[in-house]
């Protein structure tokens, strides 16, 4: 049996489903980011347009520079692979490499108006399957369910990880030629890029603004109530992944804990991590490590005491999954009212990842003498690499070992691991965990849900509690939540959520939302803000 330690704390694409939902492939091309459609300026260069603020569509022009919408393609994709894996498993599905793949839900494939065909190169059969188009760019320059889009801007486009590097170069307006494979033939469809409509709320101004951050700009959603006079804010610090915060779906668990706080009058501020969304010149979120990750959150506190319309006095710091130990670093060095954390740890990086080994492959299934054989080959793993600093490099020298890393940490010929900079981790390591508790002179609440699977242990969220209560007594308040796992569904027992996750049944977790989660952390709020 494959072993399952790579689905790891938060398991990846539900995670990064977590970050943006449409689908899981679209979610890990990271391609819809938040946008103002009506923003102008130059076409891309090598420095940042004048800035337009979005306040419900209207526009305000702002004495700093700001960025332009980065280019949506408005497509759900599939690879090539994906798609004959499918049509090999199903006799009825259409054939990837015969006439009539372009023949999807009830459309007939037909060349672009205009367009000349030629036989498509040598190796079309790779790229990008078009499973369906939303909008945006594919709309704009007609792309069609059963196209295999090969090339954009004359850069080979073979899978999801090429798409999102090209795209990261373009903004919205910027020309683009996207070479499909339709019915056999290769065309290629011109036109400019498209941007995602802007995000909208009945209860709030949805602001779009910046922050900087390096030598260039973090992309900021401010989700502001009506009013002028100062209010109580948050910020809100998600897990790990690199995925967009911009354009939550409704039912999105992040998005339902920051309406909950708009509807109780909080201004609510998101900030994109290094590389994503509308950021313009920072350094590529995978290639940034975690002190990379906390200053760029830092700035984000900056940005959000530095509005006309916050109390700077009435912060929250709201940290779910990684954002509860990016939480704490960020208030043991800078005044905030409360800091939450929700499915976290406070154990070293790799005392917890032993842990959630022996957790999730018992809840595998897995036979416990293969079980155990395995405890004891990741152990050695992750002692060279967290304990000793190995590098990745000398440890994959070993063929046994380079096989442990590809297939327990997602190593990749990147040299990155679960989709990050090692640093990354290596840093989670070293971070001091209790002192930055022990730091923060914050009220603290601490949440954990009983199925969580990936934050696993209760007894590493009481110990943050008893920390900041040893050395601030009365400050922290720990809330546990019954068949709650860590995603905020009521999704059953331990091994309820594990199955439902593995068993790709993610957006049922999203309907399955505990609404007490919410509730409790703005209730908690209230009286440390003194609302109530």
């Amino acid at each position: 049996m494959k072993l399952l330690t790579f689905r790891f704390f938060f398991i990846a694409v539900a995670m990064t489903l977590l970050s943006n939902s449409l689908s899981a492939s679209q979610a890990n091309a990271g391609i819809w980011h938040a946008s103002d459609p009506h923003a102008s300026g130059p076409q891309a260069t090598d420095q940042p347009v004048p800035a337009w603020e979005v306040q419900h569509g209207t526009k305000k022009h702002l004495n700093h520079h700001e960025l332009r919408s980065r280019a949506w393609m408005g497509t759900r994709f599939g690879t090539a692979e994906e798609r004959t894996d499918a049509a090999d498993a199903d006799d009825d599905a259409p054939d990837p490499e015969s006439a009539d793949t372009d023949a999807v839900d009830g459309q007939e494939a037909h060349p672009p108006d205009g367009q000349k065909s030629h036989p498509p190169e040598p190796g079309w059969q790779t790229g990008l399957f078009v499973e369906e188009v939303l909008g945006g760019t594919g709309e704009r320059i007609g792309l069609m369910p059963g196209d295999r889009l090969t090339e954009l801007n004359g850069k080979p486009v073979a899978d999801m990880p090429d798409l999102l590097t090209i795209l990261a170069d373009y903004r919205e307006g910027d020309a683009v030629a996207a070479t499909v494979v339709r019915d056999g033939r290769e065309y290629i469809l011109e036109g400019t890029f498209a941007a995602r409509e802007p995000e909208t709320h009945p209860g709030s101004e949805v602001v779009y603004t910046s922050a900087p951050f390096r030598d260039g700009l973090l992309r900021v959603i401010i989700n502001k109530p009506p009013g002028e006079e100062p209010m109580p804010a948050l910020l809100f610090i998600p897990g790990y992944t690199c995925a967009s915060i911009a354009n939550f779906r409704e039912n999105h668990p992040y998005k339902r804990i920051i309406d909950a706080y708009v509807d109780a009058g909080y201004v609510t501020l998101r900030i994109e991590k290094s590389g994503l969304g509308d950021s313009w010149n920072t350094p590529e979120c995978a290639s940034t490590d975690l002190l990379d990750e906390i200053e760029s959150f830092e700035q984000g506190l900056k940005k959000l005491k530095s509005l006309p319309y916050v109390d700077p006095s009435r912060i929250i710091i709201y940290g779910h999954s990684m954002g509860g130990v990016v939480a704490p670093a960020i208030s043991a060095r800078n005044d905030v009212t409360g800091v939450i954390a929700y499915g976290t740890t406070a154990l070293s990086w790799f005392e917890y990842m032993l842990g959630l080994v022996r957790v999730q492959n018992q809840l595998a299934g897995m036979d416990p003498v293969a079980h155990e054989q395995s405890v004891v080959e990741t152990y050695e793993m992750y002692y060279r690499f967290y304990i000793q600093g190995e590098s990745l490099e000398d440890m994959a020298g070993d063929t046994r070992m380079d096989s442990l890393l590809r297939a327990r940490m997602n190593y990749d010929d990147q040299g990155r691991v679960y989709g990050r900079n090692p640093e990354y981790w290596r840093q989670i390591q070293h971070q001091p965990h209790l002192e930055n508790w022990k730091n923060t002179t914050a009220q603290v609440l601490v949440q954990f849900g009983e199925s969580d699977f990936q934050a696993y242990s209760l007894s590493a969220h009481e110990q943050i509690v008893r920390t900041v209560n040893h050395y601030h007594p009365g400050n922290a308040t720990l809330a546990v939540f019954p068949l709650t796992d860590h995603y905020f569904a009521k999704s059953g027992t331990m091994q309820d959520a594990y199955d439902k996750l593995i068993g790709g049944q993610v957006l049922q977790l999203f309907d399955e939302y505990n609404p007490e989660v919410g509730k409790s952390a703005v209730s908690w709020s209230n009286r440390v803000v003194a609302l109530d």
